[in-house]
């Protein structure tokens, strides 16, 4: 750990963190740009070293995300089909624009309370990974089990195939104008293309996987900004090429704004879910944590001011472009099916052309892969994370480096969950499978989050005195008071998913809850066999202690065998050396 950080800031590590001569390394001198990589790694002193041990150098200061870079991940996450889609579903499921427009503030606000928690863990543990680091910490009894659940929550719910699979819907949608599903064996073929190519190229390319999120960053901005642009023109008088004269436009459609109708309790989760679901990925950051920079004096400054940025833009956009649409298009509009919001609201302005028809499809499914582009980034470092663990089968593999210095292990399970959804999801009509994937993402998130959240409190009050842990940013009894919110809303959240509808659906509205459920009760078995069972077989995990230098975390970990493992080992080694001895 570089000495200046506790003497020039506050933003200390944590009391347990700070290790001197560890594994034959100091990790209390200052850290030294110009020194080799090489020179940051540590150096085992003993000979039990074996083909288990892993270790993991930290990344040079220079090629880090600075700030356009990482507000760009989160913003490119955040922007994906949600504010193009969604408005007319939370129109639909709320009962009117006045309650629509407060739910898009009230969930950016959320968002921002949920940031503010994990931007205190992310400055006390600069580490990449997230939700498995924090709970890692914060949950050290019983030992494994809050990280193997939230483990297999990350891996098997956060994919974002559905992305992949609306990607997939728009562009067929752009070759076959008129087609509300398209053959759903096309989009899976399409999607799997999706899936392979982004992965291919962060595998091979980290460098580029950057340039083209921060791109379509850019891209994906000044679409939503236009939309405002041509709403506030509608307010200003201006007509639009698509406009009869019976129809209401501009400031007329928003005589009636006040208007509301009561709705049931699962509509109402419908349209609260549609719109986290646009707010998605204000966390991104918090997955790349080890690559963003960390400038001397104030090593949190790059992180937060990516973070808040990039929070504060997209829910401005996001409010905006709702007012954009409510301005050009009537409620009668919003509420038909067929087309998304967005690809209606461009009819209106511009007139039904072959560019509305076609076009704006290809932009909107651009914008779908951006998002896919800086979630798979994000995604495959924790993977990785979760790898580096050792509580996965085949973790070695998974937690691999490649020479292009990319998670290529955990890009490839990445992929093969991702496959794994897209192939046996049941038919896409409606946006079934998409909502389906979706909705389970949002309920799996809000349990990480909720676990999270308690985590702090817990890391809290786990100490007293002088150790004990204090936020950075906020007081105590403010974060708590954040806290103290945030997670009640997340649970009611996760109450009404399992509110039965008014009309059934396609797939029942049982299965996202009772799929989630499942997998964390999964967890729990698995729990039980790593952390009980295997090692009462002689099998368990020696994890050596953290190295931190610059802010980063070099892990170490070998496998131990004891007892009957331990002998069966022996017993095979013996057998296999005589075999070869007799021929």
């Amino acid at each position: 750990m570089r000495s200046d950080i506790s003497t020039s800031t506050q933003e200390a590590f944590p009391p347990f963190y700070r290790r001197d001569n560890l594994r034959g390394v100091s990790t209390s001198g200052e850290y030294d740009r110009r020194k080799a990589l090489t020179d940051l790694r540590p150096r085992p002193v003993d000979d039990d070293v074996d083909d288990d041990r892993v270790q993991y150098p930290p990344m040079p200061e220079d090629k880090k995300l600075g700030y356009f870079s990482t507000a760009a991940l989160i913003v490119s996450k955040m922007i994906g089909t949600g504010v193009f889609a969604k408005p007319s579903v939370v129109l639909a499921n709320c009962g009117g624009r006045e309650v629509a427009l407060f739910l898009w503030v009230a969930c950016g606000l959320m968002s921002l309370a949920g940031l503010l928690i994990y931007v205190e863990l992310g400055i006390t543990l600069p580490f990449s990974g997230a939700e498995v680091v924090y709970v890692e910490e914060c949950y050290p009894r019983p030992k494994y089990l809050a990280v193997i659940v939230i483990a297999l929550l990350f891996i098997l719910l956060t994919h974002f195939a559905g992305n992949c699979i609306a990607f997939a819907k728009l562009v067929l949608q752009a070759f076959e104008p008129g087609t509300p599903n398209p053959d759903y064996r096309l989009q899976k073929f399409i999607a799997l293309c999706l899936l392979t190519g982004v992965c291919l190229l962060h595998i091979f390319s980290r460098k580029m996987g950057i340039a083209v999120n921060n791109f379509l960053a850019l891209y994906k901005v000044g679409l939503v900004t236009f939309i405002i642009m041509c709403g506030f023109a509608a307010m200003a008088g201006g007509r639009g090429k698509g406009v009869h004269t019976e129809q209401a436009y501009g400031l007329e459609n928003w005589d009636n704004a006040m208007a509301t109708k009561a709705m049931s309790m699962w509509e109402y989760s419908n349209a609260i879910l549609g719109v986290l679901w646009a707010y998605t990925g204000w966390e991104n950051a918090n997955y790349v944590l080890s690559e963003v920079r960390r400038p001397r004096g104030n090593e949190s400054k790059v992180f937060k001011v990516a973070a808040f940025s990039a929070i504060g833009l997209t829910t401005v956009l996001y409010v905006l472009a709702n007012v954009a649409y409510f301005t050009v298009l009537t409620d009668e509009e919003l509420l038909a099916g067929g087309d998304m919001v967005a690809a209606k609201f461009f009819v209106k302005v511009f007139g039904d052309g072959w560019f509305i028809e076609r076009g704006f499809k290809i932009m909107v499914a651009l914008s779908i892969m951006g998002n896919f582009v800086s979630s798979t980034y994000g995604l495959a470092r924790v993977k990785q994370e979760i790898a580096k663990l050792r509580i996965l089968p085949y973790s070695k593999f998974f937690a691999r480096q490649s020479h292009y210095d990319t998670p290529v292990g955990a890009l490839v399970l990445h992929w093969f969950v991702g496959a794994a959804f897209i192939i046996f999801t049941p038919s896409n009509k409606d946006d079934a499978a998409y909502n389906l994937i979706t909705d389970l993402f949002i309920y799996g998130s809000n349990w990480m989050i909720i676990t999270v959240s308690l985590g702090v409190v817990c890391l809290r009050y786990r100490k007293t005195g002088p150790g004990r842990w204090e936020p950075h940013m906020l007081p105590w009894w403010v974060l708590l008071t954040v806290i103290g919110t945030y997670v009640p809303l997340n649970l009611f959240i996760i109450v009404l998913t399992w509110w039965p509808p008014v009309k059934q659906r396609p797939i029942p509205s049982f299965v996202t809850p009772g799929v989630a459920t499942g997998i964390i009760v999964v967890g729990f078995f698995y729990w039980i066999v790593f952390a009980k069972i295997m090692p009462w077989l002689g099998f368990q995990i020696d994890s050596q202690p953290d190295e931190l230098v610059d802010g980063s975390r070099i892990v170490t970990y070998k496998r131990v065998k004891t007892g009957f493992a331990e002998k069966a080992s022996i017993w095979w080694r013996k057998y296999m050396t005589s075999k070869k001895r007799q021929e």
